[in-house]
């Protein structure tokens, strides 16, 4: 008859061996991807280093998460090839490993917020970052094809319209515009500050 610590030891191993060597700081990063619409939740993808095997990152998910896998797939992703900077050479960057393993118990993603549940996490800041990296991005694409569009085609920069408001406002008020900043035409307005100081001998 098996006593209650005996129970409890069997439930915490896995069903499977795990690996003799302990490794107490790990350097590697392993990303957990969002699943596609179709894909099971008994499945989980994840992108690990190229160095990593399947024991490796079964043994991985036991260990840290207390995550049980009964089967564990892996591919290698191959770059498109880029090039390095508007007239550089082109190159492959480095292929990228991922694992689809297939859960003990399986995981449902949370549903993703909406936008306006969203906005306590600075996402409006981020999607006006994402839009002009965008569009930085399509203008230097755009320069090294040698497509680069009319000044007519473009439009006026909403930045132009913002200086053209704020020009014609000093223009139309009643006080104008001076460059004096409030001094006075016969600088009376300046002080002295330094009249009356006495400097130490030696330091003149």
């Amino acid at each position: 008859m098996a006593t209650p610590v005996a129970e409890a030891a069997a439930r915490a191993l896995p069903n499977f061996r795990t690996g003799a060597k302990q490794i107490f700081r790990p350097n590697h990063v392993i990303t957990f991807i969002r699943p596609k619409p179709k894909q099971p939740p008994n499945l989980a993808t994840f992108v690990v280093p190229l160095t990593f095997n399947k024991l490796d990152l079964r043994d991985y998910l036991f260990h840290a998460y207390n995550v049980e896998v009964l089967a564990v797939r892996s591919f290698i992703n191959e770059r498109a090839p880029i090039r390095d900077g508007d007239r550089g050479k082109w190159y492959r960057p480095r292929a990228q490993k991922m694992m689809i393993v297939e859960l003990a118990k399986a995981f449902v993603w949370p549903e993703v917020p909406d936008e306006a549940a969203r906005e306590g996490f600075d996402y409006d800041t981020w999607r006006r970052t994402a839009r002009a990296r965008d569009a930085h991005q399509q203008d230097m694409w755009n320069r090294q094809i040698g497509s680069i569009p009319l000044r007519t085609e473009v439009g006026v920069p909403s930045q132009r319209k913002v200086l053209r408001k704020q020009a014609a406002a000093i223009l139309n008020s009643e006080e104008g515009w001076s460059n004096r900043s409030g001094v006075q035409e016969d600088d009376s307005a300046w002080k002295e500050v330094e009249k009356d100081m006495e400097v130490p001998e030696g330091r003149q």
